[in-house]
């Protein structure tokens, strides 16, 4: 491993390069030291396998002038410090030399500087090299992880705490249907507000691809029903760099297809009900209860009508269903249960329920269960639904 300095230094008379050399020997700076003449001597160590950290320029003939040499360095080398040491180099001079591209002009008459000119040459060399490699392994990481998001079955999208935007795949925008001037500003709401001329009721959604310090573990925030009868699935996660929350990563998949949505574990009822439009987030804290305006459709309310307490939900479903309801709340759980909730004009609506309990309170969905209309569908389901044993009827007679 490299452990001092080269420098080369380029000087027609020996003389000035043992007395350079002495310099920075009596300066203690480590450094390896070697002399150079002429053009080609230059050409050869710059074109060679002698690895330069620095170029000393001294007094050079006509024939070839430090500003010819200053010239080659940058053309073969243009991250190589290059230090002039001049004996006529005033002020007009040193100042056209800088301007060519020297690190730093040194008279001959002030060699003092010359040991702080190169240890200064030589930090600002390294610091630049560093950043440049920092630079270069920032961009090949952010390929990897651009070919990593590129290739992901999932569409993703990544948000900071101050709502931009900070990557996102070509797969998420082909699945929302977002377009490039869309995405472009890197602004959420931008593209919030699209998905919602997008989707059906995105509704649950909207509300929690808001709260981006979120630190919850990878969630599901909702079924998303296209208007194009696609179904996408959206779920949300906290974006952590090291103890700290820096946003949320969403991602999103189309399960349409009903085995899609078995495969990933979505009731396949929910799918259904966000196919069809009829499905209603809801919320419930200590002091509210705040239900989509898609329960206005599904209950046939006039707007203002949805609950907003739990008294107030309670007095919508039907007393025989009221301690399953309140057992729910007491137990959460993930399978689903049903509910018959009163309508708009009194009649009794059979609902499936899902909720679950966080740190805030409740939250879920319900969905109106399709009432069977066909009668030979029912007659299908009546039939397949009973019981399969036979039984005879002996008729006694009295003797």
């Amino acid at each position: 491993m490299k452990t001092d300095d080269r420098i080369l230094y380029l000087e027609d008379r020996e003389i000035d390069f043992e007395q350079v050399a002495d310099l920075l020997k009596r300066e203690y700076l480590p450094c390896e030291l070697a002399w150079a003449r002429g053009r080609e001597a230059l050409q050869s160590a710059l074109a060679g396998g002698w690895s330069l950290d620095l170029l000393l320029v001294g007094e050079l003939g006509p024939e070839f002038p430090a500003q010819e040499a200053l010239a080659l360095a940058r053309r073969r080398c243009p991250a190589l410090p290059v230090i002039l040491l001049s004996a006529g180099a005033d002020g007009e001079r040193a100042a056209e030399f800088l301007r060519q591209g020297a690190t730093e002009v040194v008279p001959r008459s002030g060699l003092a500087r010359l040991a702080p000119a190169v240890r200064r040459a030589l930090k600002e060399a390294r610091d630049q090299a560093a950043l440049r490699a920092a630079e270069a392994e920032t961009s090949r990481m952010a390929a990897l992880l651009r070919t990593v998001l590129e290739s992901s079955s999932e569409g993703l999208l990544v948000v900071d705490l101050a709502g931009r935007i900070t990557t996102y795949n070509r797969k998420f925008m082909s699945l929302c249907g977002i377009p490039e001037y869309v995405m472009a500003p890197m602004d959420l709401e931008r593209v919030l507000t699209f998905l919602q001329d997008q989707f059906a009721d995105p509704g649950t959604f909207l509300s929690e691809a808001r709260i981006l310090g979120d630190t919850s573990e990878r969630k599901l925030l909702g079924l998303l029903a296209g208007r194009d009868n696609r179904v996408i699935e959206a779920y949300g996660r906290s974006q952590r760099l090291g103890r700290e929350t820096a946003g949320r990563v969403f991602s999103f998949k189309d399960v349409t297809d009903r085995g899609q949505a078995e495969a990933s574990a979505v009731p396949p009822d929910l799918v259904e009900a966000a196919r069809a439009g009829r499905i209603v987030p809801w919320y419930l804290t200590e002091d509210e209860l705040v239900v989509s305006d898609k329960g206005l459709a599904v209950l046939g309310l006039e707007p203002g009508g949805l609950p907003g307490d739990l008294p107030a939900l309670e007095a919508m479903i039907h007393p025989d269903d009221l301690d399953r309801f309140r057992r729910g709340l007491e137990h959460p759980r993930t399978a689903p249960f049903e509910l018959r909730m009163r309508k708009g004009d009194g009649a009794w609506i059979p609902t499936r329920w899902n909720m679950k309990r966080g740190a805030e309170g409740y939250r879920g969905v319900f969905t109106e269960i399709p009432r069977v209309t066909d009668v030979a569908e029912e007659e299908r389901l009546l039939d397949r639904s009973a019981p399969r044993f036979q039984f005879k009827v002996k008729i006694l007679q009295e003797p």
